[in-house]
């Protein structure tokens, strides 16, 4: 069977798509470009109504050439009936990634020898079905990308007002080190010099085997043999500790930049949403990180229109993400999911003004990244290229700032010293030193 595989939401969700792939490979069935595949497999995301309908809408869009669409991930596990009334070519699988990837070579009659599980299985995988950050689908080919998604964890135990993810991902828990650390060792050997560390809530890594966090496994994966660069997917505040901090100092190979979600910047919001910190905590804890790390690039996501955020609450997370030096903010705008705790409140913030805020928050971080990046001008970086085009090859610096040299300046997964030139609508052009 001829397949493609895509995937909507964030680098979880990617993660598990490419275990997807890596079971019909090794089944032995072929990969190919989206137009030409027989099969489609998606793996959905229901963060946001928005990212639901854009799952189910890459869906539709993949009957017009897919004889047979399997569709995965957290929307389907929300509301698998929902995909399943599509078409009769759409087949839900409902469970875990290591659930779905297992089963998809023998829906497909294909069997080989399978990777060992990725994860402990939890109960009730799937058990609401019966009733990042939404974004398009994105096609996945891993043949040439340098970054490898490593999946460490998932669940999350968070149980923010707003979200599903925890009904439709289970509670936290953690793969093996040795195992992370095996994987690993397969993409260095496949052609990935960088490594991301990934999951749900991330910062809850615990090794089931040794007791290490998350700090002394990014640590030990820069140390497996042709690992250029480890860096961190998003954490919570709440979860960078010292031991992370102490591996930011300490490595040179771990990148310069967290993510690391706001949400809001007014306690009282913060509350409602089931947050466990305080704005005063939360620009603490960026200034201790800036402390270890001076150069550190943090980037954060906000929700806007929160049933309890008027103007001044909003004002309020237009300050923090100031006074926290933040250089990109992701904004997304707050839609009630049926089944969280934030559902009762309602939706008491216009689309309008959902917008303008927004907007505000988009010009900031526009402001924010422009004066990040400007610090950078007649500096060196040290740039992993990951594309290589006609016109142009770009590759991101170590703190994630996308730099662009001229076309044939580098190979696909090079890495480069490079001095900064000039400024770039979304990134930074140089040359190779």
């Amino acid at each position: 069977m001829r397949f493609a595989v895509k995937f909507l939401g964030c680098k979880v969700s990617q993660a598990d798509v490419m275990l997807a792939r890596r079971r019909l490979l090794a089944a032995g069935h072929e990969e190919v470009p989206e137009a030409e595949a027989e099969l489609h497999v998606i793996n959905t995301c229901c963060i946001t109504r928005e990212a639901e309908a854009k799952s189910r809408q890459s869906v539709r869009r993949s009957l017009k050439t897919a004889r047979e669409v399997f569709v995965s991930g957290c929307a389907v596990n929300l509301r698998s009936a929902q995909f399943g009334e599509i078409d009769p070519a759409v087949r839900p699988f409902l469970g875990t990634a290591d659930d779905v990837a297992t089963a998809m070579p023998g829906a497909l009659g294909g069997c080989a020898d399978l990777e060992q599980e990725v994860l402990p299985r939890r109960s009730g995988a799937g058990s609401t079905g019966a009733g990042s950050t939404g974004a398009g689908s994105t096609g996945v080919w891993s043949g040439g990308r340098k970054r490898g998604f490593v999946k460490v964890q998932d669940g999350c135990d968070c149980h923010c007002a707003y979200c599903i993810i925890p009904a439709v991902r289970g509670s936290a828990r953690s793969r093996t080190a040795s195992a992370v650390l095996e994987e690993v060792r397969r993409r260095v050997e496949s052609g990935q010099p960088e490594m991301v560390m990934t999951g749900i809530s991330v910062g809850d890594y615990r090794d089931p085997e040794r007791g290490i966090g998350l700090g002394e496994l990014m640590f030990e994966a820069a140390q497996v043999a042709g690992v250029e660069r480890v860096r961190l997917s998003s954490v919570e505040v709440i979860h960078v500790r010292d031991s992370l901090l102490e591996a930011l100092r300490s490595e040179p190979k771990i990148c310069p930049h967290l993510h690391v979600p706001m949400q809001s910047g007014d306690d009282a919001v913060l509350s409602a949403m089931g947050r466990h910190y305080t704005a005063s905590e939360y620009l603490e804890t960026i200034r201790s990180l800036r402390d270890a790390l001076p150069d550190v690039n943090v980037t954060t996501d906000v929700i806007v229109g929160f049933p309890n955020e008027d103007e001044p609450a909003f004002q309020r997370t237009l300050d923090l993400v100031q006074a926290a030096g933040i250089s990109r903010v992701h904004a997304f705008s707050y839609s009630p999911r049926p089944g969280t705790a934030a559902e009762e409140l309602g939706d008491r913030v216009a689309p309008d003004e959902k917008k303008r805020r927004s907007r505000a928050l988009r010009g900031l971080s526009e402001a924010s990244s422009r004066r990040h990046r400007a610090a950078k001008l007649a500096r060196r970086e040290r740039v992993l290229v990951d594309k290589v085009a006609d016109t142009q090859c770009s590759g991101y610096s170590a703190d994630y700032t996308r730099c662009y040299l001229p076309a044939g300046a580098a190979a696909s997964g090079e890495l480069l010293d490079v001095a900064v030139e000039e400024l770039y609508a979304d990134g930074l052009r140089v040359r190779a030193l």
